[in-house]
């Protein structure tokens, strides 16, 4: 094990738990393989969601109608995981 003090353990395994290098050092230390599992899944678009998306874009869209359907689809997606 390490010298470190639990905080200064814990802080590393925050920091470095989804770093390759933090993994290898973990795997090292308690000699079995670590595996970070996330708090909760993601959430995607529902094939309804998906369907409004294309349907409020006028075909052929233009760049900046791209552009705002992009954002418009960040933005839905920040809001359903945060």
């Amino acid at each position: 094990m390490t010298d470190w003090t639990p905080e200064e353990d814990e802080a590393f395994n925050e920091v470095e738990k989804n770093s390759n290098l933090g993994k290898q050092i973990l795997q090292d230390i308690e000699g079995q393989p670590y595996v970070y599992t996330p708090k909760r899944a993601w959430v995607g678009l529902t094939d309804e969601e998906k369907q409004e998306w294309i349907t409020a874009m006028p075909w052929p869209p233009q760049p900046r109608q791209l552009m705002v359907l992009i954002e418009g689809v960040e933005s839905e997606l920040k809001e359903k995981n945060s």
